[in-house]
């Protein structure tokens, strides 16, 4: 099996807990040695540039990630996702994070761009246009063929490292890292009823303190199981990576869609473990999602879009 690590949110979405002791520079540091551990060179990672826009110190974490090595993708810069906004305006945003990045997406060696959440809109004209503008302006869309749900983690892991609990931290290191296994195989599974062969897939991780923290050890299991890591640009060469998929009001990665639209689906992590991540440290009748619909509201309010979400 092989993958291509990319990793998203190098600088978090504004609003997005973050445990005691933890900054964007130290967990791009510990995702840097996880990958160094592990040869992976080259990975792209996708930020929105607001955060640099608000905070221009924080453009010093994007540096320090192409230092080392690796590469930047536009990845546009408030983060709306194309079902909130209008193509014109999708596209100046994506415009907007060039002004804002400059030369660090232009060492790149291929103009990457993905969408916010992977998303690319409800209707076919409106993706169409933004497809006729990214191709104008030299970009080639990647799109994420493997996740794991798991920034579904984050505000548990927040809260189990500000309170103290060491055993719910445990618990959700623990879990994070099956996860990351699992639903690896499983959507190579999922390609493989889909195609008759092995896909080379595009494998997402956000720039969370569980990656922090345990990126090295998922890197090591999907060694251990035999994956060959492999740049982008060998992933993107598979023609489904080139291929545009259904658009859809759902929120799912680019293979579920194809799988989707073919009558199948990639099974999703079991029902009883999100629950339990996400209710990790909440008191009883407290909503899990709440503090993650107000950060992604804080985006739509920012860009003036149309809240347009479903978790399900």
């Amino acid at each position: 099996m092989k993958i291509a690590v990319t990793v998203d949110e190098l600088l978090l979405w504004d609003g997005t807990p973050m445990p005691p002791g933890y900054t964007a520079t130290t967990v791009v540091d510990g995702m840097l040695q996880a990958l160094r551990e592990h040869a992976i060179e080259g990975v792209y990672g996708f930020a929105h540039t607001s955060p640099v826009a608000d905070r221009p110190g924080e453009r010093e974490v994007l540096e320090r990630w192409c230092d080392a090595g690796h590469h930047l993708g536009n990845h546009t810069h408030c983060h709306a996702c194309l079902n909130w906004v209008g193509a014109k305006q999708y596209c100046e945003d994506v415009r907007v994070a060039e002004d804002v990045l400059g030369d660090l997406l232009e060492a790149a060696p291929t103009r990457y761009f993905r969408h916010a959440m992977d998303m690319t809109g409800r209707s076919e004209a409106r993706r169409g246009e933004v497809e006729d503008f990214l191709r104008e302006r030299g970009y080639t869309t990647a799109p994420i063929t493997a996740w794991f749900g798991d920034f579904a983690w984050t505000a548990p892991y927040a809260r189990a490292l500000g309170t103290g609990d060491r055993e719910a931290a445990a618990f959700l290191r623990g879990s994070y890292v099956e996860a990351a296994v699992a639903q690896l195989h499983a959507h190579a599974e999922t390609g493989r009823r889909l195609f008759g062969a092995e896909l080379p897939l595009i494998w997402l991780v956000h720039g969370t303190a569980l990656a922090q923290d345990v990126l090295g050890e998922i890197l090591h299991r999907f060694a251990a199981d035999g994956v060959e890591f492999v740049p982008l640009d060998d992933a993107m060469s598979h023609p489904v990576h080139r291929t545009l998929s259904p658009v859809t009001h759902l929120f799912r990665n680019h293979l579920q869609r194809v799988a989707l639209a073919a009558g199948d689906e990639v099974p999703p992590p079991p029902a009883e473990l999100v629950t339990q991540v996400l209710t990790s440290g909440l008191p009883d009748g407290t909503d899990p999602m709440a503090e993650y619909d107000a950060i992604l509201r804080r985006i739509v309010d920012r860009v003036g879009g149309t809240w347009d979400w479903s978790w399900t």
